[in-house]
């Protein structure tokens, strides 16, 4: 089974280190910032939050991502030239945030994001961007939003990748017995590490054995040439969301990661919409 990739450019460090020094986090305005930080369940959260117009704009990465992939900059970087409120996050060990990597799970990183929303705009409409598994933390924290939910953009939405994604046999199973955690071969530098906390906890927080209930308007970008999460996993996403304004876009010669300024505009002409539409 494919493993995911992480959502950022090919030639970028290894984002999933806490602690990371703060003078590696680029700003949206393309100079280096340091992120703000706040304390949530044992962990400081790195983030950058620039106020504005809502409905606020929150990106979450994908795995073993984080905020200063290329979607979350250009995202933030719109929202700044529009005067739109913008956040972007790393969730507790990954990125700058404190915390350890292997401690991480979908019930914890989505606690993060709620959390920081929360923080920086208790009240108001929130419009969610996830990539990958951003996607899965996405539908879920639209969940939890409920009403606030102003609009939701998936890139590559990989909801319950712990079940269609991965595949646990005997030698991942003596690795996590072993060290708490498997690795599987990566393309961009050090393996990448599927924890036992993860694999615990993913069950909790399945979506597609059952309808996902959100009823906010819904933009769900896919590559058919995506070799980490198969582009008809959005067709399942979309028929399972209770709501009724969902579309999905496909793109026909695009990859896992999106991230070519054509699928970037994508990204932000669907935003921008969304956005209008909540005026």
């Amino acid at each position: 089974m494919p493993v995911l990739p992480r959502s950022r450019a090919k030639n970028a460090r290894c984002s999933c280190r806490a602690g990371l020094p703060v003078s590696t986090i680029a700003g949206s305005s393309g100079t280096m910032q340091p992120p703000a930080f706040f304390h949530h369940n044992g962990a400081d959260l790195a983030h950058h939050f620039q106020p504005g117009a809502g409905p606020l704009l929150v990106f979450l990465p994908g795995y073993m991502s984080d905020m200063t992939g290329s979607k979350a900059e250009a995202l933030s970087q719109w929202a700044a030239a529009q005067g739109r409120a913008c956040l972007r996050l790393d969730y507790s060990g990954c990125g700058a945030s404190s915390g350890d990597f292997l401690d991480g799970s979908i019930g914890r990183w989505t606690g993060d994001a709620l959390a920081l929303i929360d923080h920086v705009w208790p009240q108001g409409e929130v419009l969610l961007v996830g990539s990958s598994m951003g996607g899965w933390i996405a539908l879920l924290a639209g969940i939890a939003l409920k009403s606030r939910l102003a609009g939701l953009v998936g890139i590559a939405a990989a909801p319950d990748f712990t079940v269609w994604g991965l595949t646990v046999g005997e030698a991942q199973r003596r690795q996590l017995e072993a060290h708490g955690y498997f690795t599987r071969p990566s393309d961009y530098g050090a393996p990448y590490r599927y924890s036992a906390a993860l694999l615990a906890d993913a069950p909790e927080h399945l979506l597609l054995d059952g309808q996902i209930g959100i009823a906010a308007p819904v933009r769900l970008l896919h590559g058919q040439r995506d070799d980490a999460v198969p582009w008809r996993l959005s067709l399942d996403i979309a028929a399972r969301i209770t709501g009724d304004d969902v579309q999905l876009h496909f793109i026909k010669d695009g990859d896992h990661r999106l991230s070519r300024p054509e699928d970037i505009a994508l990204m932000i002409a669907a935003v921008e919409r969304l956005c209008a539409a909540s005026a």
